[in-house]
Formats: structure tokens, sequence, C-alpha cells
């Protein structure tokens, strides 16, 4: 009788090559509890494509950013896989910015920022750059992750010595704006997270002159942050988990009805 595992695992090799899915199995598989978790994640992001030959059309499903009529006209059912390779592309060309700028983790946030733009307009929600940020980590980040950012992510008053609580949406406040201070400004040179090895950590004090209220305003906020560039990128990989959980889910609705 035939594992049902072994059903799986066939139906996702029919449909990717089997060298980009040691690549997504590399990238992904950290972040589930195990082996059949992980499959399960991509056999539900490629089992409504359709089993396709020809050298030509795999080629450009294998870089997923194809604008061929046929992958447009199919419901967009290769909507996931643009996504998988999407998070996999980004967060590791963030990670080789080590490479090239030690220690400046604003070239990394700029990558990891414009990966939850394009999962956003991957999916088709609208709306301002900001307001698609924001969304993409209020909605799909985890309650035990936002708490996790609150707890390292501290702002800290001139007239309050003592850090005062953040919420999570000023954390993403932050990141905003960095990445505008980035791509607007070349200013590729603050330091955002503390990255000290070891498990004694010294909080770093970070200065942001931005809008995160509301009202505009021109002074700079100041705060103090434990939390390091492993740590943040390990939590947006879940979120991005999440987001494209939720994009199949939605996916096998409209399919079901």
């Amino acid at each position: 009788m035939t594992n049902y595992v072994d059903i799986k695992f066939d139906a996702v090799l029919q449909r990717v090559d089997s060298r980009l899915l040691s690549k997504l199995w590399l990238f992904y598989r950290d972040y589930f509890g195990d082996d059949d978790s992980c499959l399960d994640f991509f056999y539900r992001a490629v089992r409504q494509e359709p089993i396709c030959s020809g050298k030509d059309l795999k080629e450009e499903l294998l870089n997923g950013t194809s604008d061929n009529n046929f992958v447009d006209s199919n419901n967009q059912l290769f909507i996931p896989r643009r996504m998988l390779n999407c998070v996999e592309r980004m967060v590791s060309t963030a990670r080789d910015m080590e490479q090239i700028r030690r220690g400046k983790d604003v070239f990394k946030v700029v990558f990891l920022v414009t990966c939850a733009e394009t999962l956003q307009k991957l999916s088709r929600n609208v709306g301002t750059k900001k307001e698609l940020l924001f969304n993409f980590f209020t909605r799909y980040t985890s309650d035990a992750d936002k708490k996790y950012i609150c707890d390292h992510f501290l702002y800290v008053s001139d007239n309050t010595p003592p850090p005062v609580d953040v919420s999570f949406w000023r954390f993403i406040s932050v990141i905003n704006e960095y990445r505008n201070c980035a791509t607007h400004e070349s200013d590729y040179w603050d330091i955002c997270f503390n990255n000290e090895n070891g498990e004694d950590k010294t909080p770093i004090l970070v200065s942001v002159d931005a809008q995160l209220t509301k009202k505009p305003t021109k002074t700079h906020n100041f705060y103090r942050s434990t939390l390091s560039y492993h740590e943040f990128e390990r939590i947006f990989v879940r979120t991005c988990i999440r987001f494209i959980q939720s994009y199949i889910d939605k996916q096998e609705d409209n399919s079901s009805s």
C-alpha cells in the first residue's frame, strides 16, 4: 500500500524541479517541527498547479516570475510557488549582505521589507506601502513573536530614565523608517539590531527621526534594543510562512466553492 507521504512527495516532484526543491527544503525545514509538516507545506503550495512538460515552460516556472500567458491564465495557481521562491531569495540575499557590509543591518532590512511588499502584491492586496507593511506584520506575526519583539525593543523617553514598554506597532514603524531612510536618503549606516555574540547582550540605543504616530513629528525617538538581526529574521520568515499558508487556505476555499 502506497504511503500518503510518498504520494505527496511524488506530487511535489511532478511540479517542482528536484534542484529547486532541495534549495527550498534547506531553507524552510528548520521552521517546521518535522519533515512531514514541511512536506505538507510544499504539497499544499503546489498541488493545484497543472503537471507541466516542456523545458522552456519549466525553466520559467523555476524562476517563478514568468509572464507566460499559460501561467497567468490558470487562476493564479502558481502564486504560492512564486511566494515560496520570493521569501527564499530575498532572505538569502539579505544574509549575503553581511559579506558585503558587515554589521550594517539596514541593507538587510531593505530586502526583507521588499519581500513583504512582494508577497502582498502577489496576493493582490491593495494599499500604500506603509499600510501593506503594517498589515503584513500585524495580521500574520504570531502573538508569541509579537511579545518577544516587544520584550526586546523598548522606547526610551528623554524624561523617563528607565525604558518604557513599546508597542509592536511602533517597532514596525521603526523598521519602515529605516527602509525609507535607506531607499530615499541613502542612509545605510545606522545600527538597527543588537548583534553581540554570547548570552550577555549589551543593549544598543538607536535614534530614529520618524513619523511614528498619526500626527507628524520632527522629534527624535530613542529606543533600547536587545533584539538581534538573526532573531528578527527568524520571526520574519515565520510570518512569511503564515502569510503563505493563509493565501493557500483562501485559494483552496475558492476552488471548492
